[in-house]
């Protein structure tokens, strides 16, 4: 059968995905704070937007000079600073410093081994997400940290590749409650962008698990194991993500503080209703895979009693055929005339084949009135 989604490709690539990543290793001893660089970071590319300021205003950062210029020129909406890869930790260290972030907090958002969290502090606070940035399957996530104050909002990606750019074209437009709630409002629309972001991602888990549902019932083949925990091993990696994420924004929700006003909470409770729906549907994924499990093995074990049905319905036709060859075989004397009459006739041979053809015919047709063979 031609297989459409989960192809033999989607699973190398599934194989492929799976290698360790590159983490950062922390060093022993050293000081809290301290920023220790991804042997895979990807280069570091800053770009500023004031809230309420077109394309035009875009302005590409390349020291902390640029920043205190935007700081000390933008209006009254506030400031977004958007750094994508993490490779120069030296210039992210700065950044932080330029808005006053405590360093444990630089060292969070420049580690990208972190869990999903939320941290409230006084005057900021900071999210870390996952999302896939390439689509799916196969699942991977990035790093993304947000950090929302009162007139500022500072984004730190793991990759270069810009994610936020449907929330940039809305900034860009202006919307009304961007404007109302300012940098908070910006915050959320940048969260619940990295919440949406799994919906087209687990429709694909979704036909990946109906088109492997198929093949295990059309072509029960051993290996179909392997991609079937495949599958459950890359729902797995979802789960853990989207339940951390869920219980940051529940935080956010939780949290006593002006930066999140009773207006925004609104929103929020929104963004954690997708959260707990993405969980629903991937405990769904979840269960149909188990399911998959099991119906593999229910499909292997009826081949295999088809195969054994077939060999055994082959050897009962030529039982009978067997003990004709057998009896006619026997080394009697010849003299008397009650050994074998048969060996002496003249169609004799012709008799012996002709009640063995007739003996197999008639084990067919019992068979086929009993609905062994020859009906589905």
């Amino acid at each position: 059968m031609p297989e459409t989604t989960f192809t033999r490709n989607t699973i190398r690539r599934l194989q492929n995905m799976r290698r360790k990543r590159k983490f950062a290793q922390n060093n022993v001893g050293s000081a809290p704070g301290t920023i220790i660089k991804s042997p895979d970071a990807e280069p570091t590319v800053v770009r500023g937007w004031p809230f309420e300021g077109g394309s035009e205003d875009a302005v590409t950062i390349t020291d902390v000079d640029s920043i205190k210029s935007l700081q000390s020129g933008k209006i009254d909406g506030g400031l977004w600073i958007d750094v994508r890869g993490l490779a120069d930790t030296k210039f992210i260290a700065e950044i932080g410093e330029a808005f006053g972030l405590h360093p444990l907090v630089i060292e969070d958002v420049a580690n990208i081994a972190q869990r999903p969290k939320a941290e409230v502090h006084d005057d900021d606070y900071i999210v870390i997400v996952l999302r896939e940035p390439c689509g799916g399957p196969p699942f991977d996530s990035e790093q993304v940290a947000i950090v929302i104050g009162p007139d500022f909002v500072l984004t730190f990606q793991e990759r270069a590749s810009d994610i936020f750019d449907p929330v940039r074209k809305r900034l860009i437009e202006g919307s009304r409650p961007m404007r109302e709630l300012g940098a908070p409002y910006l915050g959320y629309a940048l969260i619940d962008s990295v919440v949406d972001s799994y919906f087209p991602i687990l429709e694909g888990y979704g036909e990946l698990s109906e088109t492997l549902e198929q093949t295990v019932i059309e072509e029960p083949d051993p290996g179909r194991i392997t991609e079937i925990h495949l599958l459950k091993r890359e729902l797995q990696a979802m789960r853990r993500a989207l339940w951390s994420q869920r219980e940051a924004i529940a935080t956010l929700q939780r949290a006593d503080t002006k930066l999140i006003p009773d207006a925004l909470k609104i929103y929020l409770r929104d963004c954690s209703d997708h959260s707990f729906q993405l969980l629903d549907m991937v405990e769904v994924y979840r269960e149909i895979s188990q399911g998959l499990v099991d119906l593999h093995l229910s499909a292997i074990s009826n081949r295999m009693n088809e195969i054994m049905k077939v060999l055994t319905i082959i050897s009962m036709i030529f039982l009978p055929m067997s003990f004709l060859t057998g009896l006619y075989g026997m080394n009697f004397v010849t003299t008397s005339p009650y050994n074998l009459p048969e060996l002496k006739w003249k169609f004799g041979y012709f008799w012996a084949l002709g009640l063995m053809l007739t003996s197999a015919g008639g084990m067919l047709y019992y068979f086929w009135r009993k609905g062994w063979i020859g009906k589905d």
